[in-house]
């Protein structure tokens, strides 16, 4: 069953979408969509429905408007379970238009036909059912809006040829409303915690990326000098190279960050989750300090992380209210001595890229930043990779860093960048990614080469699944089991793809081969054979605290 079947009136569909300002969709199912040559909606055929999702996901968290998927019914929806709770876990804005048939068919187990609304219940944030001849400009209107306020997430519109139209929300993630007397008081609780502190950390995650807060907050750290760190998503917040910045916190997070956290006597918390990445053991992050969470979301506030001023706000909404009314004055000279030690505490941190591979991780990282401008889009899979970027590539701006948090989705990595491809024609995208999480959705090379995107896609080639090699390694006693992989020569895959390929073994080659490919338009494809067993460092082992750090092996 598609689309077509479901909906014969194409044109109307179209016109539905550019009169709303969509512009840009994915898919799979040739028979999905047809665009005729007036229309200005761009619709990229991915190769798979998972790879689809993870598109619209990656176009949704470059420019903060949803992405747009079309998915036939059934195992069209199955495959993209993937890419809507990938998007659900980290509250990325999507729209999910999926064909169906009528009730009385889905009785009686149709061809195709599933019980859609049923299975993506606990991954959306709403869903509509309706006949697609019927009020189809108001439901997308309607759930383009569900998807993007308050905490954004995925929606789902069941095109379907019933006669009528069925709303059905999903009450556990019903926005709560804010009452403004509420917001004022806490504002002027936190204004007296902020100011009273001697040892303060911004600690600031996805939800200022979310909300447009970057600049704000920026403003903040910049006239008070309280130190930050963030989640991974909240990478770009900050410019990495401000002396304030200490970088990530967490099982990955730098020296600097978790000692800052761990000794704070007030942590300000804003638009973060505390997933056990970042806290490690619960009874010992941040023991001494004094809580501020600032969350959209109420269920996320003190359900973890037990807090002493829960404060339920948009996280711009609250830097705005609160910017204006801080004496910066009494801050730097309450926080003085603590600022001056944490910036100190990040210009010493021992580095932890020793290694004897001819070819480091770290090194190729940094030399892609070096080739790169600040405005280049950065999406990453998972696993080790994705934390070498997080630490060794020198983001500046929100929404260019690109990568699943929440679930961990490997594969996530070249559909997402074609997302972000299709969202910024002409801006440089690098993909990064390992030679596991690439051979995930790797067939989607055929659409770069197809479309012509000028996406650089760098793989980090070890001949293992080097996280879960890393956790035997260090935590299992070396006792190795199904981490060892068997790749394809991925430069010469890339080539018989249609898209350049280039493979390097030795720094100087490694620099070489970057080079020749930034000087290339369209697709590129780099290998790096980083072989040697390299581990992410530091590391908080599991159940410790976040100061217990292992700086190298």
């Amino acid at each position: 069953m598609t689309l077509v079947k479901a909906y014969s009136d194409v044109e109307v569909l179209l016109n539905s979408f550019s009169s709303l300002g969509m512009d840009c969709f994915f898919g799979s199912d040739t028979q999905v969509f047809m665009v005729s040559k007036d229309s200005k909606v761009r619709y990229y055929q991915m190769m798979h429905e998972q790879a689809a999702v993870h598109a619209a996901d990656g176009y949704a968290r470059t420019t903060g408007k949803p992405g747009v998927v079309l998915l036939t019914s059934a195992s069209g929806i199955t495959n993209g379970i993937t890419g809507i709770a990938t998007a659900f876990s980290d509250s990325v804005p999507l729209v999910i238009i999926a064909g169906q048939l009528g009730q009385d068919t889905l009785k009686k187990e149709a061809l195709q036909e599933l019980d859609i609304s049923g299975l993506t219940i606990a991954i959306t944030k709403h869903a509509f059912k309706i006949n697609a001849i019927n009020g189809l400009k108001d439901v997308l209107k309607k759930a383009r809006a569900i998807a993007a306020n308050d905490r954004p997430g995925p929606v789902l519109i069941e095109l379907t040829t019933d006669t009528t139209v069925k709303d059905l929300p999903n009450q556990r993630h019903s926005p709560t409303k804010v009452h403004q007397t509420n917001l004022e008081k806490s504002i002027e609780i936190a204004k007296n915690l902020i100011e009273n502190a001697r040892k303060p950390v911004l600690f600031v995650g996805g939800g200022i990326i979310a909300s447009g807060a970057a600049h704000e907050l920026r403003e903040i750290v910049e006239r008070s000098r309280i130190p930050v760190v963030s989640s991974l998503l909240g990478i770009g917040s900050m410019e990495a190279g401000n002396p304030l910045y200490l970088g990530m916190l967490g099982m990955h997070g730098t020296f600097a960050a978790n000692k800052a956290v761990h000794h704070a006597d007030l942590l300000i918390c804003i638009g973060v989750r505390f997933s056990d990445r970042v806290t490690g053991r619960i009874s010992g992050f941040s023991p001494q300090s004094k809580k501020i969470h600032v969350d959209i979301d109420p269920a996320e506030i003190n359900k973890i992380i037990a807090v002493d001023l829960p404060v339920v706000s948009d996280a711009k909404e609250f830097i705005l209210n609160i910017k204006n009314k801080l004496d910066y004055q009494q801050i730097k000279r309450n926080t003085e001595i603590w600022t001056n030690e944490l910036v100190e505490w990040k210009r010493t941190v021992p580095r932890f890229d020793k290694s004897n591979s001819l070819l480091k991780p770290q090194t190729v990282i940094r030399l892609l930043n070096d080739y790169s401008n600040q405005d280049t889009v950065v999406v990453t899979d998972v696993g080790q990779h994705q934390i070498w970027t997080a630490h060794h590539y020198a983001f500046t701006q929100p929404r260019t860093l690109i990568t699943s948090g929440g679930l961990g989705t490997m594969g996530y990595g070249l559909p997402a960048a074609i997302g972000a491809a299709a969202a910024h024609p002409g801006k440089s995208i690098i993909c990064v990614s390992g030679d596991g999480s690439f051979q995930m959705n790797l067939q989607e090379l055929i659409t770069i080469a197809k479309y012509q995107l000028p996406i650089k896609i760098a793989i980090l080639n070890n001949g293992y699944l080097g996280m879960v090699r890393q956790w035997q390694e260090l935590f299992y006693q070396g006792r190795y089991s199904a981490v060892k992989m068997i790749s394809p020569e991925f430069a010469q895959l890339a080539q018989a793809y249609g898209v350049a390929g280039f493979k390097a073994k030795t720094e100087e080659e490694a620099r070489a081969i970057i080079a020749e490919g930034f000087q290339r338009t369209g697709p590129v494809l780099l290998e790096f054979n980083i072989i040697e067993e390299e581990n992410v460092y530091p590391m908080v082992p599991p159940n410790q605290n976040n100061h217990q750090t292992i700086l190298s092996h």
